[in-house]
Order: structure tokens, then sequence, then C-alpha cells
């Protein structure tokens, strides 16, 4: 059964993620897996890193950001490229 992370927080992530997004790109890539997100706190700053390590590895890319509403985290996935376009405007409206 194919299994992805779609909450994986990078070094982009202050205080919450430690690895660079090629490292965690890597270690799906070894694990077998398919797909991996990146959902970082509040941004995407480390988006294209992870989208060229995730070409290197064999891995599908899937865009998105941890944001808090209302106190509380909530995941925030982008589908498409329209899907990435809103979460760019959302982040920055923000």
């Amino acid at each position: 059964m194919p299994f992805a992370h779609l909450h994986t927080r990078s070094w982009y992530s202050l205080l919450a993620g430690a690895s660079s997004p090629e490292r965690l790109a890597e270690a799906a890539g070894r694990a077998g897996q398919e797909a991996l997100a990146l959902t970082d706190v509040n941004g995407v700053q480390g988006l294209v890193r992870f989208a060229v390590a995730c070409r290197r590895a064999g891995v599908r890319p899937i865009f998105g950001a941890e944001v808090a509403v209302d106190g509380a985290p909530l995941v925030l996935l982008a589908a498409s490229r329209e899907g990435y376009a809103n979460l760019s405007r959302l982040l920055t409206g923000a």
C-alpha cells in the first residue's frame, strides 16, 4: 500500500524542523515512497530546493504550508498550480 508523509517540516521551519529539503527527499526515495509533502510553518521558502531534490530521488513533491488558525495548526496542501497560487496568496496576505 503506498504511503506518503503529508506533514513534513524542513529547517525552514524555525525551531520546528531540522532537516534540509534535500535530505527529506532522499530519505523518502530510499524508503520507496512515491510522494512527499513539504509543509513548513508559515511559508514555502524551501520548495524549489525540495522540488529539485524530489526529482532526483524519484519522489513526487507535494507543496504545502502549516498555518495557525485561531491558534490551532492547519496544514494546507496544493493539488495543482492554481492551488499553489492560492496558497501563495494566502501566505502573502497573512
